[in-house]
């Protein structure tokens, strides 16, 4: 017999190590939810241990250390539902340098206009000068499914998800990290790609040849 959805509870779990081969300890319930992203509230003139949680729907927990009780602090004034403009899941949050909260999301606009059709447009960008307050949501794509490289080829790929981004230590972004799958494709891959220029010398001070 084949397990339903369903069937599965919807939970984000957490678990800790000292060092990443372990040991580990055992996975704890933190929240309901799915494809969560997590962002430490801790800034250089607030040391706190509080963490804050996104999860589907753009849900946003937060707990007092990773391993607490995550409360619900706010839910997105927009319609999240399946087969609206504004549906999305995946979402990632971050505070930027100057404390303003933004988030990136997979945008399944041409899914909804497009019969189905998966892509080019993909990203969705939320922001807010507070966290549990005063999110809007830009009906403008953030990012595509179309990717140029560096020997000059150009791919759209259909599928471009869970987009993250690394950052420096001055949080300057670095490289859009996602899942991709080329068209008429069956598996997937990561994809890093470079955001402006900052890159540049983040790899010259890592000594890359």
């Amino acid at each position: 017999m084949t397990a339903t959805r369903s069937q599965f509870p919807a939970v984000v779990s957490v678990s800790a190590a000292e060092d990443i081969h372990g040991p580990w300890s055992p996975f704890r319930v933190a929240a309901s939810g799915t494809n969560p992203a997590a962002w430490p509230l801790w800034t250089p003139d607030t040391h706190t241990t509080e963490m804050a949680l996104a999860v589907e729907d753009m849900h946003i927990l937060t707990a007092m250390d990773w391993n607490g009780t995550y409360t619900l602090v706010s839910n997105v004034p927009w319609n999240t539902t399946d087969y609206s403009p504004t549906w999305t899941e995946d979402p990632f949050i971050w505070r930027d340098k100057r404390g303003n909260w933004h988030a990136l999301a997979h945008w399944m606009i041409d899914i909804v206009e497009y019969d189905r059709r998966k892509y080019p447009r993909v990203g969705a960008h939320m922001f807010s000068r507070d966290l549990q307050q005063g999110w809007q949501f830009k009906v403008q794509e953030a990012f595509n499914s179309t990717v140029l490289f560096t020997d000059g080829v150009t791919q759209t790929f259909n599928r471009r998800e869970r987009a993250k981004i690394f950052f420096d230590n001055e949080l300057n972004p670095l490289y859009l990290v996602s899942g991709v799958q080329a068209l008429d494709a069956k598996t997937s891959f990561t994809l890093v790609q470079p955001i402006g220029s900052k890159w540049v010398e983040f790899e010259n001070a890592l000594q890359i040849q």
